[in-house]
């Protein structure tokens, strides 16, 4: 079944990016994955063919629940802070955007960041900006934490060591969570919901890596790209959970720091204009890492060595960029909690 709805432009432009990437530990099995990837976007071109999707409409016999639709244009500016010693500068620098910038982000924080760096912590309260957890020591590990896989207790001990670690650097206990590397199921949510939290931005609507990233799973590929409540049962289906979930944003390849570093702001505003076609929402978010060079950093053995050949300061003017653009689409910047705290019940 297609993938988009009336797929105009940018293929040929992102087939081109892929061409010149030069990936050297990435298999060649990857990239012939991504080409067909791309293909697939071609012909989907071609056709002029519209996406199936699940219905975006309250339905009584089965008590699915979205929430209502908004006509103006909103984004969410994310940052997803792992537990990466060195990357505190990256953090810093990014306040500094934000000020410049007038921006206020939603910050998902890993706990052992949170307890390592508790003063800049408080200082992306004091700031303004909305904080929430990114599991416990995500970053950091060569085996990383996998909310897909792993036990209810497990999950819940990751989410209340980062929920507690966060609180007690800022002062404010979080209510909205993010899986590491969008490993997300539904034990999470089970285990979200005993933590008393609220909002939800893991569900990887719409995206499959292709191999470069890390979301190499379709379960929740046709996830609803407006915020809703979850459903106990499939997290890609409405329900009448206590959390509003509102999925990072994405066309095949997530709207990040990672995809505008790689493919070019031209790729990200194509991406853009096809999401704001299907819903007046955007999800993008960045890492604090990705603005500090990778020497100066600590990372596991298995980061990917062209990720980390793109880390440096000079991102910053190319997410300036993005901003820029985003502003003059009439996008709003706009955090969790003041857009979604009056949720239906």
């Amino acid at each position: 079944m297609p993938f988009y709805k009336k797929m105009r432009a940018g293929p040929d432009e992102m087939r081109t990016k892929i061409d010149t990437l030069k990936v050297s530990n990435t298999s060649a099995k990857a990239k012939t994955e991504m080409q067909k990837k791309v293909e697939q976007l071609e012909t989907h071109n071609q056709r002029g063919a519209s996406v199936h999707v699940p219905s975006e409409q309250s339905n009584g016999s089965s008590g699915l629940r979205h929430m209502p639709a908004r006509t103006s244009l909103q984004w969410h500016f994310t940052i997803d802070v792992d537990w990466v010693p060195g990357s505190e500068v990256g953090l810093e620098g990014l306040l500094d955007f934000c000020d410049q910038r007038r921006l206020k982000a939603t910050i998902f924080v890993a706990g052992r960041f949170a307890e390592n760096y508790a003063d800049l912590i408080r200082e992306c309260r004091l700031r303004g900006h909305e904080l929430g957890t990114h599991g416990w020591e995500h970053g950091g590990l060569e085996q990383d934490e996998d909310f897909r896989s792993a036990s209810y207790d497990q999950q819940r001990a990751w989410i209340r060591l980062a929920t507690e670690a966060v609180e007690k650097a800022s002062g404010v206990r979080p209510v909205v969570f993010r899986a590491p590397s969008l490993w997300v199921s539904e034990t999470t949510l089970r285990a979200l919901e005993d933590e008393g939290y609220r909002y939800d931005s893991s569900v990887p609507a719409r995206r499959f890596d292709c191999g470069f990233g890390r979301v190499h799973y379709l379960k929740y590929f046709r996830a609803p790209t407006e915020p809703y409540r979850l459903s106990s049962s499939h997290l890609r289906l409405p329900g009448h959970s206590s959390i509003v979930e509102m999925a990072p944003s994405a066309i095949l390849f997530p709207i990040n720091m990672a995809t505008l570093r790689v493919l070019g702001l031209p790729v990200m505003k194509w991406m853009v204009r096809q999401i704001s076609r299907r819903t007046s929402r955007l999800v993008f978010y960045c890492h604090p890492h990705e603005f500090v060079h990778a020497h100066r950093q600590t990372f596991p053995r298995n980061m990917s060595t062209w990720n980390m050949q793109g880390m440096r300061p000079e991102n910053f003017a190319l997410l300036d960029a993005f901003v820029e653009h985003m502003m003059h689409l009439g996008y709003s910047p706009a955090l969790f909690a003041e857009s979604f705290g009056k949720a239906p019940a």
